[in-house]
C-alpha cells in the first residue's frame, strides 16, 4: 500500500490503537507488501518521518492526524501545508467536536470527529484502499 503516517500531539489520545486498527485491517486484506506504518509524536517527529518518503518522490498513501483538545496554529499550518505539497495523498484527520467543521465547499478535506470508533475506521480503510486510491478521484461524500 505504501507509507502510512499516525501523527498526534496528544498522548492521551488512541491512534496507536488506531494504527493497531489498521494493521489488522491490511493483514486480512493481504495488503501489508510494501507498507510501512509510523507513528508520530509530534510535528518535528513527522517532518523527519516523512522527509526520507518525500525526497524520494514516493508519496504517502495515508496520512492520520489526530488533533489535539485545543489544535494550535502550528498544527493546522503543518496540516495545510501537507495537503499543499502532497495533494495526491489522502489525509484524514481526527478533529475535537469543539473544532469548527470545515465548510461544505472544501470537499477535498476528509475529518471524522472523536472519539474514533473502529467500526467508522475500517469504513475509511475500505474508501481509502479499495473505493478512491486518491483524494482527487474520490466521490465520496465525508458522512461526518
Amino acid at each position: 500500500m505504501g507509507h502510512i503516517f499516525f501523527i498526534t500531539l496528544d498522548s492521551s489520545c488512541n491512534l496507536d490503537e488506531v494504527a493497531q486498527w489498521t494493521l489488522f485491517w491490511l493483514l486480512d486484506h493481504d495488503m501489508m507488501a510494501n507498507t510501512t506504518l509510523y507513528t508520530c509524536s509530534g510535528l518535528e517527529q513527522a517532518y523527519r518521518a516523512l522527509e526520507k518518503p518525500l525526497k524520494t518522490g514516493t508519496s504517502p498513501a495515508l496520512i492520520v492526524i489526530d488533533y489535539p483538545m485545543q489544535p494550535n496554529a502550528e498544527m493546522l499550518q503543518f496540516v495545510n501545508r501537507l495537503r499543499e505539497c502532497i495533494p495526491e495523498t489522502w489525509i484524514i484527520e481526527f478533529i475535537p467536536r469543539t473544532m469548527p467543521m470545515p465548510s461544505e465547499k472544501e470537499g477535498h478535506l476528509f475529518w471524522i470527529p472523536k472519539p474514533v470508533c473502529q467500526e467508522d475506521w475500517t469504513d475509511v480503510l475500505k474508501h481509502v484502499c479499495f473505493q478512491a486510491a486518491s483524494p482527487q478521484w474520490s466521490e465520496a461524500e465525508n458522512p461526518y
